[in-house]
């Protein structure tokens, strides 16, 4: 079960022109984060977009179990709230859930959210880091 995207908090007038107007368009407010809500062992959970800098900060953590298990933290939300479901405290339960099609659901959600598939992209700049 999907919720609707969330409305960009930005002005829809298009903006050309010259740097001050463009800058003062897309710095004078706060797009609003994309959020879904999945089925996660039986239950709604909320998943909601992730920053740029959170997202840039978990590139840093070497252990992508770890990494993947902190986002999860971060960005698991009771629906319709602004209260995150885990803490940090919660890692190793996080750790121990077992593989299969929630999980597999998560990580979809999580790549729809960010447009980005992490293994695929770590496997490019592996591959070809100055493409």
């Amino acid at each position: 079960m999907s919720v609707p995207e969330a409305e960009v908090a930005v002005d829809a007038v298009p903006v050309t022109g010259n740097r001050e107007a463009l800058r003062a368009h897309l710095l004078s407010s706060k797009p609003k984060a994309k959020s879904t809500v999945i089925d996660l062992f039986g239950v709604d959970v909320e998943l909601r977009q992730p920053s740029f800098k959170s997202i840039m900060t978990a590139r840093e953590t070497e252990d992508p179990v770890e990494r993947a298990a902190s986002m999860i933290i971060k960005y698991a939300f009771v629906p319709g709230t602004n209260e995150q479901v885990f803490d940090d405290a919660d890692m190793d339960q996080i750790l121990d859930w077992p593989f299969g099609e929630d999980l597999a659901r998560l990580n979809t959600a999580i790549t729809e959210l960010t447009g980005v598939n992490m293994d695929e992209e770590e496997e490019k700049l592996e591959t070809h880091p100055l493409v």
